[in-house]
């Protein structure tokens, strides 16, 4: 048994695409990871500088607390003490912010506390040297200042804002060290990963490539069987019009054939049997009145295949078609078949059309024809109207009934012979044909347009 061809995607297709995904996830995860490191280690920039900028901070404030009591040393005036109290609530803010920033570094900590140690003993001094001076005056100042306990705590402090400072430079170079290697170790496996998303990219274009190419094969296969295809239909349908061109000419003259033979050699015969029948019958009406009647009885069904052989060859080929015109022949017909069906009709016709080409006369007579019995049959129609008039490019037919309408389903029916036959003799002559619903879908339209020839 023949096994049927697999419509699933080849394994290597997805093993190339789930491996170009995890790619990619593995490259916005390194981004997203040197992001983040990056933003960690502008962050420790910024500690560090805020550290150092607090340890500078309150140096500062250290300072112009120790001038601001010299200056109210030598004049004693209080306002210089402004600087000393402002520097007290401050230093005290800076301290605790310090110690937030620090609270990850144990050394740090403790150089804090060592800090705040000495900031509490120069504290002490500033007081003390402030008892002095009210107590004494600034004679008791420079006995103070000679002892230099304030100079060496001052020292001590500027030694640890050092020692504080060159901590956190060691810790922000340890950090970027650490940084700069990891951020070697990304760039590598970023490197890695577009290497291997670079590949798998040459594979899918070489996939891609070659599958275009034999898509592009196939297209011109399929286009050339295409045309092929195209030219053989066109043949065959060319082929196919000539012989319903050929067949329908030779239907209607085999029609006519056997109108005139029925016409010339049948009604000659018929004529000359009533003829026949009418002389036996004179003779015989007195001596035998009873074969007299039978006889009148035979002339009378003689009589009626006289009209069944006329509507025959009506049908075959009317022969007011070519004796009266198309005009009076459409009009005839039309007052015979509605007479017969029980229709009422209207005719807009414009003129008699003696001239126009007989092919054309016989097509639109046949179309007149064909989509009045289609009425008849099956549109319950109680009225219909047939208009034959011509216009600047060719002349147009119309036969509208009010019946049912047509259904969507009878236009594609195989066996929808009429219709076929009809549009099939307009088209014949280069014309247009069309079966369409009425007005508010009521009734149907058949439309045919024949133009004339350039």
């Amino acid at each position: 048994m023949k096994k049927n061809a697999s419509t699933s995607i080849p394994l290597y297709i997805t093993f190339l695409f789930v491996t170009c995904l995890f790619v990619l996830i593995g490259n916005a995860y390194s981004a997203y990871q040197n992001m983040e490191k990056l933003k960690f280690n502008n962050d420790w920039v910024e500690h560090n500088w805020s550290v150092k900028d607090k340890l500078k901070n309150i140096n500062l404030l250290i300072m112009d607390s120790e001038s601001s009591l010299r200056g109210y040393f030598m004049s004693g005036n209080e306002v210089y003490l402004r600087p000393w109290e402002i520097a007290r609530t401050k230093l005290e803010s800076d301290f605790k912010e310090l110690e937030r920033l620090l609270q990850d570094n144990p050394a740090q900590i403790k150089n804090l506390a060592e800090l705040r140690r000495l900031y509490n003993s120069k504290t002490k001094i500033f007081e003390s040297a402030m008892s002095t001076y009210r107590e004494f005056g600034l004679t008791g100042i420079v006995e103070i200042s000679k002892v230099g306990d304030g100079r060496d705590v001052m020292d001590e402090i500027r030694l640890l804002d050092i020692i504080m400072e060159k901590e956190e430079n060691e810790v922000l170079a340890s950090r970027r060290q650490k940084f700069y290697k990891d951020y070697k170790d990304a760039l590598f496996f970023g490197t890695a990963t577009n290497s291997i998303a670079l590949l798998v990219l040459i594979l899918f274009y070489r996939l891609i490539y070659r599958s275009f190419y034999k898509q592009r094969g196939i297209e011109n296969a399929l286009k050339i069987a295409n045309d092929n295809l195209e030219s053989t239909v066109l043949k065959r349908t060319e082929q196919l019009s000539v012989l319903s061109h050929h067949l329908l000419n030779v239907s209607e003259k085999e029609k006519a054939k056997l109108a005139r033979e029925l016409h010339d050699e049948m009604g000659s015969n018929l004529t000359a049997i009533s003829m026949d029948i009418s002389v036996v019958t004179e003779k015989l009406k007195d001596k035998e009145p009873e074969l007299a009647r039978q006889l009148q009885r035979t002339k009378r069904a003689l009589l009626d295949t006289v009209d069944l052989k006329r509507r025959i060859i009506e049908d075959l080929r009317p022969s007011m078609l070519d004796n009266l015109g198309l005009s009076a022949s459409i009009q005839h017909y039309c007052e015979e078949a509605t007479a017969m069906a029980g229709l009422s009709y209207v005719t807009d016709i414009t003129e008699d059309f003696d001239t126009i080409d007989p092919a054309w006369s016989i097509a639109l007579f046949r179309i007149t024809q064909e989509s009045l019995n289609n009425v008849i049959k099956y549109a319950q129609a109680t009225e219909v109207k047939i208009s034959l008039k011509r216009t600047d490019k060719g002349l147009w037919l119309q036969v509208l009934d009010n019946g049912i309408g047509i259904q969507k389903e009878a236009f594609t029916k195989p066996k929808s012979h009429g219709i076929l036959g009809m549009r099939e003799r307009a088209l014949l002559l280069g014309g247009s044909f069309s079966v369409k619903p009425g007005e508010k879908n009521i009734g149907t339209v058949v439309e045919a347009f024949i133009p004339f020839k350039a």
